[in-house]
């Protein structure tokens, strides 16, 4: 067996065993390759059909899905200078931002999981869009995009989606009737 095989067969045991998401940093540490190797890694695996999920707080594989009870889909329109206002916005009304999701006109729907909840998960989110030089997948579609939010409560949802509207970060067919 390779190396890369059993690295990867290594990834599989970790993720089946793990609690939480695991970094992709963290498993570059561990097997001593770039961060780079490991997103190949995990685009192999699932070639392979592993059920590999990607998030910003790592990867995992059967790890029940996290968010709240409460759930709406809003739509927003803005540029990447005004990412993390619109993500702050959301978390310091309480609700937590499950996704972000994008219709693109060839690729179709394209979402990434986010599970932003606190002020340091925005700070991190922000840090590593950065650090990896990150592009928003709204650029994709002229800064509109779709994010899954969750909260506790119905009132901290109607909370969070009127700032976001009185903030303009909602796109126009959102605005609340």
């Amino acid at each position: 067996m390779s190396q890369a095989d059993q690295r990867r067969t290594e990834i599989v045991e970790l993720l089946q065993d793990a609690q939480r998401p695991v970094k992709g940093s963290e498993l570059s540490e561990r097997f001593g390759v770039s961060r780079q190797i490991i997103v190949k890694d995990i685009s192999h695996l699932k070639t392979k059909e592993y059920a590999i999920n990607s998030t910003s707080k790592g990867y995992f594989m059967d790890i029940p899905p996290q968010g709240k009870p409460c759930k709406r889909v809003v739509m927003c329109q803005h540029g990447v200078e005004e990412m993390e206002a619109e993500l702050t916005l959301i978390v310091e009304n309480g609700a937590m931002i499950d996704d972000v999701s994008v219709e693109h006109p060839v690729y179709g729907s394209i979402r990434a999981e986010l599970m932003i909840e606190t002020l340091d998960d925005v700070d991190t989110f922000i840090e590593e869009m950065t650090r990896y030089q990150g592009t928003m997948l709204a650029k994709l579609t002229d800064g509109i995009h779709l994010h899954t939010l969750s909260a506790d409560t119905e009132k901290i949802l109607d909370n969070a989606i009127e700032d976001l509207d009185k903030k303009g970060f909602l796109a126009e067919s959102e605005t609340p009737v």
